[in-house]
């Protein structure tokens, strides 16, 4: 958060629940890892999220369904009962 501060970022990288709280009370927008896959494949960087939520989920990394059907949703890739990360 202070290098956010230092080199005036448009936007601060964390999915840290806590952390996202912090910046909050700072007034420090954020943006998390799904957001910028996201913003990617608005900008045309990406053609498609749900390969990379896919790398995602066989991390370490949890992602709740919902989320995941959220932003397949968002991405425009909807998913199907079939569909399994």
């Amino acid at each position: 958060m202070v290098l956010y501060k230092q080199i005036s970022a448009d936007k601060l990288l964390i999915d840290d629940r806590r952390g996202r709280k912090v910046a909050k009370i700072n007034h420090i927008s954020t943006i998390g890892s799904l957001g910028v896959l996201l913003a990617a494949k608005k900008k045309g960087l990406i053609t498609a999220v749900y390969p990379l939520l896919q790398q995602v989920e066989n991390s370490d990394i949890y992602l709740s369904p919902q989320l995941i059907t959220s932003v397949l949703e968002v991405a425009g890739e909807f998913p199907t009962p079939s569909t399994e990360l």
